[in-house]
């Protein structure tokens, strides 16, 4: 302004001398350039002091996380509550929203008699605004633009709802508090043309504490009237809703909402009842794809897992810009080992949700430029820094890397104890990293059979929705959701408002930071897979024995097994993470049972090698007195009894000395059982079994000699010769006691069944050629005992009646010799070690839907929060399948 005064007040100069148009031109240089400096400062005066934006986006206070704007709130909701698209009904029908309209309606009645709130109901602008913070639980502030100056003391006094509102002052303002019912209120306030309400009196406070000054960050959005005139838009304040949800959130998680506010400033999404349309203003990291970033192309999606839960991933144009854009990208590691390689792409995934805060579900993925150079720097990178012998080496066709020090991806991924030691494989045209070996080989598992995101028909339908890809794109499988949530926040709910349907999203530069947002989504139709991997748990060695899966309601359900080298592993059944190990001397001969070995309800685990009879507690620790030094090397497995359901177990072996042992607590000697005469080598386990009261314990030799003793040790009945001279009995016996004479089954390797009653009259029937698989079970539905007979090639399963001779099915297997075994009642199990391979069978013979499935162990069937799974070894692994 005294630039202008000036320019008015003082006259060019008139004389003329040698210096004059120098004088002359400098002087009117320096006026205008004082003029243009006037305007430039009054303008930023404007600026400052004078709000752009006079509307309802001025009451919005700056703490607000999420603002729903409505043209007409009655319009809006009857728009949602009509409209076809399933996503955004539910996502509408959800608490937040749902509060909203109420609320609405609430003022709604309370004012309609006045004819321009009724207009501006109808097809005025409204904003919702909330905080997300829990002590507003929700609430919202409303603002309603109205067309003209409103007296609302008027209208309250006319209003026919209730006489019960009392007004408050606010900075000169009245605030009405009105009682709706003995349970309901509502705050009102007017400020010029803008109706506010709210339930909370403070969220009306803020935003007239807003409308004081001259800025607001609401108003000031640059890419606001950008956003397409729609009947709803909703916009987003990443900043706003880190400070709210940080709290609330794992520890592990607390750095999300900041990720994300650092690099989105705001977001905006207009819904025209038909199709989206999203802008974003980006800032920080995201602000600068035009540098960095490149057109995504598909490859990735026929590495990425079928049960991928959340993929966010970027294309890279100026590959180093991107690294040290997004991380510490200089660190040394990473330059050497990895910058020198990698490709146009970089990509994190979250597979199914099965372990806490995601420890075990998170993939990295980098595109591989070359991978021979690759592999030789992820080499070099294992001998410079050390590899984890148990878990790397060849599996199936690919090398796997498994690293002692995780600073190779500090970049990335920070100081994750997830990945601190990381493994890798090479596969396709990516470098996948993952938590551990297990994780990695569940991805290589899925690759080998084609269960990628690129063989799934819901999300290939959702790819050809999709309009060209960004250079960032995400997807979310929405099914996935709520577990999540549970991992990621500390306390959520299972209700997300979102039904099951894949979603994409991918990232479009305009101008400047305005950045498009592209929606695609597909409802998921295709049926899951009958059967797919739930977790797998890599040992260091091979699994030397089966799986045993103990169900426990009140505690941890838990995975047991053995490794070659002895190492007894107790792993959590619902993830398959480690709860603890236990090195044992020699290899577990005998079951693992679960015991209630105190009486009261404690669980502890007993098992006997060949030396040792062993009791171990939850923790893998020795019960006092235990293991217990067996009085000679056993030759078979210790049988475990509880004779009267008293919760004091006995123990039954054969020793190498030919003698039976049967001892209590303590290794206390039983009555009848201080060394009895087995007459032969005992490498079976002992059966018991009950009948009418009675106590049964038989003992098969090798070469066929079966007796039966009482409880006491006396014989039931002379000892009974099954089979001819050199014939041999490598299964376990079996007991029908349902049958019209109960009966003992016995299969030798010679094909042969054979069978013995209660009284000691037995009887024999060729079943197969010699090498054949024997066994016998529940499998045709009734109390009987059938048996299972793979010979030749074929499968026989016959009744057990007398003549063992009913046929139910017959057929060919592409597999030879298999182990057969009853896991159920109702079904058969096949295993063939060699090819690494496992069958189901049902009782008509027909493989189970999803079969087979990989396995080289006896597997066991079980079920685990609703899921039913079955457990099996494969490998230097523990693997679980879910079934459905």
């Amino acid at each position: 302004f005294q630039g202008f005064y000036y320019l008015f007040t003082h006259p060019f100069p008139r004389k003329r001398d040698p210096f004059s148009p120098f004088l002359m031109n400098t002087t009117r240089t320096r006026r205008w350039l004082l003029l243009l400096a006037s305007i430039l400062l009054a303008a930023l005066l404007i600026f400052l002091f004078l709000p752009r934006n006079k509307g309802a986006f001025r009451a919005i206070p700056a703490q607000t996380a999420l603002l729903l704007e409505c043209k007409g709130l009655l319009r809006a909701k009857l728009l949602t509550e009509k409209s076809s698209n399933p996503e955004f009904k539910s996502f509408f029908q959800n608490p937040l929203a749902t509060q909203c309209f109420e609320d609405a309606e609430a003022a709604f009645q309370l004012l309609k008699h006045d004819p321009q709130v009724l207009r501006a109901f109808a097809q005025n602008k409204a904003l919702a605004a909330f905080s997300m913070h829990p002590a507003d639980q929700f609430k919202a502030l409303l603002v309603l633009e109205l067309d003209e100056d409103f007296n609302l003391e008027k209208c309250l006094k006319t209003n026919q709802l209730t006489p019960k509102y009392f007004p408050h002052q606010f900075h000169g303002n009245d605030i009405f508090n009105v009682h709706l019912s003995k349970t309901e209120q509502l705050e009102v306030a007017i400020s010029g043309r803008l109706l506010l309400f709210s339930r909370r009196a403070t969220l009306i406070e803020d935003a007239l504490a807003q409308l004081e000054n001259a800025r607001n960050w609401w108003s000031d959005r640059p890419y606001i009237t950008d956003l397409p005139e729609a009947p709803i838009r909703l916009h987003l304040r990443p900043a706003a809703l880190a400070e709210q949800w940080r709290g609330q959130m794992s520890d592990r998680w607390r750095g999300l909402p900041d990720l994300l506010a650092r690099n989105v400033e705001w977001a905006g999404i207009a819904w025209d009842r038909k199709i989206l349309k999203t802008l974003i203003e980006t800032k920080g990291f995201l602000s600068r794809q035009d540098v960095w970033g490149e057109t995504l192309n598909a490859s990735i999606f026929d590495v990425l897992p079928d049960n991928t839960a959340f993929l966010a991933r970027a294309g890279l144009r100026n590959i180093p810009d991107f690294f040290w854009q997004i991380g510490d990208g200089r660190a040394s590691d990473f330059e050497q080992y990895i910058l020198p390689w990698v490709g146009k792409e970089a990509a994190i995934a979250v597979t199914e949700p099965l372990s806490p805060e995601l420890s075990g579900d998170r993939l990295l993925f980098l595109a591989v430029r070359d991978s021979a150079e690759a592999l030789q720097k992820l080499r070099a990178y294992g001998k410079s820094r050390g590899l984890l012998p148990g878990a790397s080496g060849q599996y199936q066709m690919f090398e796997v890397l498994g690293f002692q020090n995780s600073g190779l991806l500090k970049p990335l991924l920070g100081d994750d104890e997830a990945f601190r030691n990381p493994a890798c494989a090479l596969v396709g045209n990516f470098a996948v990293f993952a938590p551990d070996r297990s994780s990695l080989e569940i991805v290589l598992d899925k690759y080998l059979v084609s269960q990628t995101l690129a063989a799934h028909t819901d999300f290939l339908q959702m790819q050809q929705k999709n309009e060209s890809e960004g250079s960032v794109s995400m997807v979310l499988n929405s099914a996935y959701l709520p577990s999540l949530l549970q991992n990621i926040f500390s306390e959520t709910s299972d209700n997300v408002g979102l039904p099951n349907s894949l979603i994409s999203l991918s990232l479009q530069p305009v101008l400047g930071k305005k950045t498009d947002l592209k929606w695609a989504n597909q409802t998921l139709t295709q049926a899951p897979a009958q059967t797919d991997i739930l977790w797998k748990s890599v040992f260091e060695n091979p699994v030397a024995t089966r799986p045993y899966f103990f169900e426990q309601a009140d505690n941890q359900s838990v995975v047991l097994a053995q490794d070659l080298k002895q190492k007894l592993y107790c792993l959590n059944a619902e993830n398959g993470a480690s709860l603890w190990t236990r090195p044992l001397p020699k290899p577990i001969r005998s079951e693992i049972r679960l015991i209630n070995f105190y009486g009261n309800g404690t669980h502890c685990y007993t098992f006997s090698t060949a030396t040792h009879l062993y009791i171990l507690d939850e923790k893998g620790r020795d019960v006092e007195g235990y293991p217990y030094q067996l009085l000679a090397p056993a030759t078979n497995g210790a049988t475990v009894v509880d004779f009267d359901k008293s919760t004091h177990f006995n123990y039954f072996v054969a020793c190498e000395n030919g003698k039976i042992y049967g001892f209590g607590h303590q290794g206390k000697p039983l009555d009848g059982w201080n060394g009895l005469d087995s007459k032969g080598s005992v490498k079976q386990p002992i059966l018991h079994f009950q009948h009418k009261g009675k106590d049964y314990l038989a003992v098969l030799t090798d070469s066929g000699l079966l007796s039966v003793f009482g409880r006491d040790g006396a014989l039931r009945f002379d000892p009974v010769q099954l089979g001819e001279e050199g014939e041999l009995f490598a299964s376990p016996m079996q007991v029908d006691l349902n049958a019209a004479a109960p009966r003992i089954y016995v299969g030798s390797t010679t094909g042969n069944i054979y069978t013995c009653d209660l009284q000691g009259k037995a009887s024999g029937k060729k079943a197969g050629s010699p090498g054949a698989s024997i066994a016998f079970g529940q499998i045709s539905g009734d109390a009987r005992y059938e048996s299972a007979v793979f010979s030749g090639n074929v499968l026989t399963l016959s009744a057990a009646d007398k003549a063992l001779a009913k046929s139910i099915k017959r057929g060919s297997f592409p597999t030879k010799n298999p182990q057969l075994f009853f896991p159920a009642d109702q079904k058969l199990g096949m295993v063939e070690p060699r090819t690494r391979r496992i069958w189901l069978l049902n009782s008509k013979g027909e493989f189970a839907p999803g079969f087979p499935l990989g396995g080289n162990t006896v597997f066991q069937l079980g079920q685990l929060n609703g899921v039913n799974m079955l457990v099996v070894g494969n490998g230097n692994g523990v693997l679980a399948y879910r079934m459905r």
